[in-house]
């Protein structure tokens, strides 16, 4: 066989590989809209970041990319709808590091978190604990002082059983040797407003929720849960200083349907990492406490295969069960 043969026949073997992928594999993304499933109540802070990287990618493939909130047992409601949707590409999970935990919590899931197709760990965001502005707790060593003479009476709110918020709690308890009350909410928005109307005494909150209320005195800040104490807040404490060894952080990623085609996730990958030198992207983020990484599949991969039976452990640990 001649060389021009040769490449004649390369050339239809493309082709037809080109021909045998589906149709929206070449095409996406589709003419349809694309849902981003965020599974927790409107306006809760993984709202934020997702409705930027929603405009981002709309902007950039020319595409339409509709945020959908379907909030509930602790980020799983709204997961099990992508993990069980068509791979297509037209549904995506936009979700916090809750979905590394919920095997932990919940054994006879619908789905198996890590059979979604990892898209891209999209930012890791600090945690804090919180409580309202008036609150008579004036500082993170009151608060442990307070719990451990009054064990059980403080409570605590979070985005729901199994979210990041929930576990930074549950392991300062364990850590510190204290008592608290932990009052789930459906997302961080109705948890806060609990606080305010003084229904809870505290909340475990990420740095989205909590850095605009701290600025105008409508919550105190009493500590981070990140190991250093953070630049947006240089006055407060980190937990470990006062409770050595701890550190909780949260983390969103986003993933697809099992079976989501290579070609689709390898052009979310690009688009993606575009956004990393977006300067209102990046200032929006970073004014938030968000630490930008849009690094890919792959870190997400390794970052769920690590954290799930990290969770699993930890939560046998401290014998969770959903409330």
């Amino acid at each position: 066989m001649n060389a021009a043969h040769s490449l004649g026949f390369a050339g239809l073997a493309a082709a037809l590989t080109a021909l045998a992928l589906p149709a929206h594999a070449q095409d996406w993304p589709p003419s349809v809209a694309v849902r981003v499933m965020v599974p927790y109540a409107a306006g809760g802070p993984v709202d934020m970041p997702a409705r930027l990287m929603n405009e981002r990618l709309s902007a950039q493939t020319k595409g339409t990319f509709i945020l959908e909130n379907r909030g509930g047992a602790g980020g799983t409601i709204g997961a099990q709808v992508v993990a069980q949707a068509a791979p297509d590409g037209a549904s995506l999970l936009f979700t916090t590091s809750s979905i590394a935990i919920a095997p932990a919590l919940y054994p006879n899931l619908p789905f198996d978190p890590l059979g979604l197709t990892p898209i891209s760990l999209i930012a890791e965001v600090p945690i804090i604990l919180a409580v309202r502005g008036d609150s008579p707790i004036r500082t993170f060593a009151d608060y442990l002082a307070k719990a451990k003479a009054e064990p059980g009476r403080i409570t605590y709110g979070s985005g729901g059983v199994g979210s990041g918020n929930h576990l930074s709690g549950e392991l300062l308890k364990t850590m510190a040797g204290i008592n608290l009350l932990h009052v789930p909410f459906r997302g961080m928005a109705p948890g806060m407003t609990a606080l305010y109307a003084g229904d809870i005494d505290s909340v475990f909150s990420s740095t989205i929720e909590a850095l605009g209320p701290a600025r105008d005195g409508r919550i105190r800040v009493l500590a981070v849960c990140s190991p250093q104490r953070l630049p947006e807040l240089p006055d407060v404490p980190s937990i470990a200083e006062l409770v050595p060894g701890y550190s909780m952080a949260n983390w969103y990623g986003l993933f697809g349907p099992r079976g989501l085609p290579q070609t689709i996730v390898a052009r979310l990958e690009r688009e993606l990492a575009v956004m990393r030198s977006h300067e209102l992207m990046v200032q929006r983020t970073s004014a938030a406490g968000i630490t930008l990484k849009l690094s890919g599949a792959d870190v997400l991969r390794d970052r769920m295969a690590a954290e799930v039976p990290r969770w699993k452990r930890i939560a046998a640990d401290l014998k969770l069960k959903p409330e």
